[in-house]
């Protein structure tokens, strides 16, 4: 009898779940909208939003508070984009960078079209404002250069020269890579957005092509015979505020590998176009071998194993302010990793040292369950900025299971809490702990 009263309840259930199934088809088919939001200014009633909303199978459920996400919309194309590109002195990318990320996230999660409507609608600003299109001049060369030229760092003799910086570049070059990776992974994709994916895919592919910001590490062949490769300054390149002519000189690490993840977004878009590109994963490699072997092992109290590195690599560290990796930059690594290995390229980097990675966050900076040390290996003194700006780490939190310490999404959901700071900080983290903050 009770195998019978079994039986019968998992029919129930399963003629539920069926019956969901039905009327959500039904709701696609007749291009009803699932989530009543805003879309750049204009009702769900309107020519864009009546657009049929595409589900892929098996569906995945939107996450809570979808609709605000799509709302934060026009504010932010009119305070951080419009009239903010093709012009002499472009922003310096990090929270613009931070926020387009931000839609290939939550595109991700929920794969709502809408989200890859808007995010278009933002890179398509950025793409018309690269200097090979404007003409405007890098002066550390003299002639124009495919990116975004900035005055952000104080470039030049004199701190007001204009340089098409890789580091700025490269955090406009990810979201242009990642879109044109999402888009040729999916053929469903091809008609709507088929030619500005080619079009960002070309622009970025131009932009590496043209900088080279890769040079050999000579150190490699490493002990294990693999090679490396990292970012090295291009010639004239002088910081003025640091009053140093850093020409030639290998970068720190997190410029290294924010300027490579938009090689591992080529490469995947490579790949799906059916025609893989060498170049491009043999460099993310080589930038992968490069990290890990810039890695130190710690050990905890309680025998958790986690990585350690310095700012500048093997510690060269040329204005002599010897440190290890602080922690915002730090993330930025862990992000690479994240990307890399999600690519499939997991040659230096397997789970167990994906593990040690997360480690680093939660074993090595975290001080309490509300405060966390500047830099990665607790040193540093306490980290003072709000602690949602820890969001990026959020990638690795699958990986932080493995040790006697708390997760990295309970230690920054305790400290955000203690702050009196929610999800809603800002697009980035909202959409990163949406994307990530749950296993």
């Amino acid at each position: 009898m009770k195998t019978q009263s079994y039986i019968r309840l998992l029919l129930i259930l399963l003629a539920m779940i069926l019956g969901m199934g039905v009327a959500l088809a039904q709701a696609v088919g007749s291009g009803s909208p699932l989530i009543e939001a805003s879309v750049d200014g204009v009702s769900s009633s309107s020519e864009v939003a009546s657009q049929p909303l595409q589900v892929f199978l098996p569906f995945v459920v939107a996450p809570p508070n979808l609709s605000w996400f799509l709302e934060q919309h026009d504010d932010l194309k009119k305070n951080y984009f419009v009239g903010q590109f093709g012009v002499d002195n472009h922003p310096s990318g990090w929270d613009r960078g931070a926020y387009l990320r931000a839609y290939i996230d939550m595109y991700e999660i929920s794969h709502d079209i809408r989200i890859l409507r808007d995010l278009d609608q933002l890179l398509t600003i950025v793409a018309n404002g690269n200097d090979i299109l404007t003409g405007r001049i890098d002066d550390r060369t003299g002639v124009v250069l495919p990116g975004w030229g900035t005055r952000a760092y104080h470039y030049g003799p004199d701190g007001n020269e204009r340089y098409s910086d890789m580091l700025t570049n490269a955090l406009y070059a990810y979201p242009l890579a990642a879109f044109a990776r999402i888009v040729k992974e999916d053929k469903n994709l091809k008609d709507e957005f088929g030619a500005d994916a080619d079009r960002y895919y070309q622009m970025v592919a131009n932009l590496y092509e043209v900088h080279a910001p890769f040079v050999p590490d000579p150190d490699s062949p490493y002990g294990d015979g693999a090679s490396g490769v990292y970012f090295a300054y291009p010639d004239n390149y002088y910081d003025y505020d640091d009053g140093e002519d850093y020409s030639g000189i290998e970068a720190p690490i997190n410029w290294t590998v924010i300027i490579a993840e938009p090689l591992v977004e080529l490469y995947r878009a490579s790949l799906a176009d059916g025609q893989p590109n060498t170049e491009y994963k043999n460099t993310v490699i080589k930038v992968a071998n490069y990290i890990w072997w810039n890695m130190h092992f710690e050990t905890s109290a309680n025998n958790d194993t986690y990585l350690t590195w310095y700012y500048w690599p093997a510690d060269i560290d040329p204005d002599s302010s010897t440190r290890m990796e602080d922690l915002t930059h730090g993330a930025r690594l862990a992000e690479f990793v994240v990307s890399f290995h999600d690519a499939g390229l997991q040659n230096q980097w397997s789970k167990e040292r994906m593990a040690y990675l997360a480690n680093t966050f939660t074993c090595g900076a975290v001080i309490s369950d509300t405060t966390f040390a500047n830099y990665i290996d607790g040193t540093g003194g306490v980290y003072e900025d709000d602690p949602a700006t820890l969001y990026e780490w959020l990638e690795l939190q699958k990986y932080s299971h493995q040790s006697s310490c708390n997760t990295i999404v309970a230690h920054i959901q305790n400290a955000m809490e203690n702050a009196e700071e929610d999800d809603k900080y800002n697009l980035a983290v909202f959409a990163k702990f949406a994307r990530f903050g749950k296993d």
